[in-house]
């Protein structure tokens, strides 16, 4: 659309997914018969547009759109059904295969090259080695594929995070093995697995997961919510497109043999060795959604007292998602209180499903009868898996700082809070005083659970980008000095500079590089800069 009035309508494309539209197929037969490649396609009819049409919000919808059937589809899923019922992909078909009394033939189906996930555009690479071939057969069972390569990815064939701990619990019992979850983020193949089995299954892991290792900038920590599992952010590291490592703070307790944390104040502080081990020198970029905004806001404390510095303190939905309950909220974390079993449920779902926690209530009414609630209910999950969660979140979800703790704790960071739809008082609701400048709330259209999902994601992503592009703007601090005649050797004044540098960098949480200071001296002395 331009100034003579002449726009563009989408007639058409072709989709990430192979789901194209029949434009596109069509395209791609004529070329395929002139013997030319095919490729990504959009198309569009053009004609006169109206003033009207110009102001209208729908002028702006076709900009980009790259999303197929099968995408659509599955992001309308997310909205009805709990993660663990979203199915991996969606595959559209022209026809469904039938038997000859017309009823669907699934066996026909499941051998269709179409419903196999994962493997197109990739050679296969058969297993070729004993432990490789019972990892692959491990994986087919988990993943429900025929085949795999092994070097397949996990994520690329529809992992999630309940196929995960299938995966990998499989692993550890059939090999007697000892691979943490976060494994999967690291060694996602047949072949990679197989390597940490014969190698020492827990040497190059860390709690600090590699969502998105692309980029050579400084990386972002993000901390997860309740439950302290980071694989949920994972699709917001992706999206967010920026030259940096996008690295999830797993929690201590989610592996077998760890104990969590019993403070907010532990868990931040074995959560800043961790990064101050893997990036010794700052700026620092703390994230943290929901419960982990809290432990975001704790570890850029305890890094600023340590002389370092923070550049961003982003809060993702801190506020506790509503609950409808009858009666006064009593928020412990007790198996009888409706509250913390519907979001304790929700930290495995992934949603509030008021009716699923009226059942849970009714059947489980302790520790033990909770997680064999979950698992019969989740094909895969493991039991002693769902245990260790739960007592993270049974010793985390009363965690919270009164209103001393919170005076005592004040960051020179900026903060900016993205408040999700819905959601209750933050732990930061009502203070004042805990940073150099009030924080910036951006209020978002998506829910406590919806913003790290499909759709609502790109509105997350899009107010981050919009608030790093601000602060990034502002980051440059320039001071100016008046001050009486006086002579001072070069050493003091090189201590002067270090001194007011450390200080206008910990007040602006810029790097020294963007800080200038200018010195005037009064009278007729003239100016000096350094």
């Amino acid at each position: 659309m331009n100034d003579l009035d002449i726009g563009f309508m989408s007639s058409g494309y072709s989709s990430q997914s192979g789901d194209d539209l029949p434009s596109a197929r069509r395209i791609d037969a004529v070329l395929r018969e002139l013997g030319r490649p095919g490729g990504a396609s959009y198309f569009f009819v053009g004609g006169r547009v109206s003033q009207e049409q110009r102001r209208h919000e729908g002028m702006r919808e076709d900009v980009v759109h790259m999303r197929g059937p099968a995408e659509l589809i599955r992001d309308d899923l997310v909205n009805y059904l709990p993660d663990y019922m979203i199915p991996n992909k969606v595959v559209v078909l022209d026809a469904l295969p039938t038997t000859a009394n017309g009823k669907i033939d699934l066996k026909a189906l499941a051998a269709s090259d179409r419903v196999d996930v994962g493997t197109a555009d990739r050679p296969f690479v058969a297993p070729r080695d004993e432990t490789e071939r019972r990892v692959a057969a491990l994986w087919k069972q988990v993943m429900k594929q025929e085949s795999v390569s092994v070097q397949d990815d996990f994520f690329a064939c529809g992992g999630n995070s309940l196929l995960a701990v299938g995966l990998i619990n499989r692993i550890n019992r059939t090999f007697g093995a000892g691979l943490p979850l976060e494994v999967i983020f690291t060694s996602p193949t047949v072949e990679g697995l197989a390597h940490r089995i014969a190698g020492d299954p827990a040497s190059g892991t860390s709690r600090l997961v590699p969502l998105q290792q692309e980029g050579s900038g400084r990386p972002v920590h993000c901390w997860p919510g309740l439950g302290g599992y980071p694989m949920n952010l994972r699709l917001l590291g992706e999206r967010l497109g920026t030259d940096r490592p996008f690295l999830g703070v797993q929690a201590h307790g989610i592996n077998p043999g760890e104990t969590p944390y019993s403070t907010i104040r532990e868990m931040a502080a074995e959560d800043v060795k961790a990064i101050t081990a893997r990036q010794p020198e700052g700026p620092y970029t703390l994230w943290g959604y929901s419960f982990g905004a809290r432990v975001a806001f704790e570890a850029a404390y305890q890094l600023e007292q340590a002389g370092h510095t923070v550049d961003h303190v982003f809060l993702i939905a801190p506020g506790a998602p509503e609950v409808r309950t009858e009666g006064p909220e009593r928020r412990t974390a007790s198996y009888t209180d409706p509250t913390f079993v519907a979001i304790l449920l929700s930290v495995f779902t992934g949603r509030i499903d008021a009716e699923l926690a009226a059942r849970c209530l009714a059947e489980a009414g302790d520790e033990l009868g909770f997680a064999e609630f979950v698992a019969a209910r989740m094909p895969g999950m493991d039991r002693d898996w769902v245990l260790r969660i739960m007592r993270v979140v049974s010793l985390t979800f009363e965690f919270s700082y009164t209103f001393r703790e919170l005076r005592e704790r004040r960051i020179a960071a900026p903060i900016t809070i993205f408040k999700a739809q819905g959601d209750n008082y933050s732990f930061l609701d009502g203070s004042s005083g805990f940073s150099s400048a009030p924080p910036t709330v951006v209020e978002l259209a998506a829910d406590h659970y919806a913003v790290l999902r499909e759709g609502g994601v790109d509105e997350l992503v899009a107010a981050v980008r919009s608030r790093l592009a601000v602060t990034q703007e502002a980051i440059a601090a320039h001071v100016s000095i008046k001050h009486a005649p006086v002579s001072l050797r070069p050493e003091q004044w090189t201590r002067l500079l270090e001194a007011l540098t450390e200080t206008v960098t910990s007040a602006f949480s810029c790097e020294a590089k963007e800080v200038s200071i200018a010195f005037e001296a009064m009278a007729d002395h003239g100016s000096e800069s350094h």
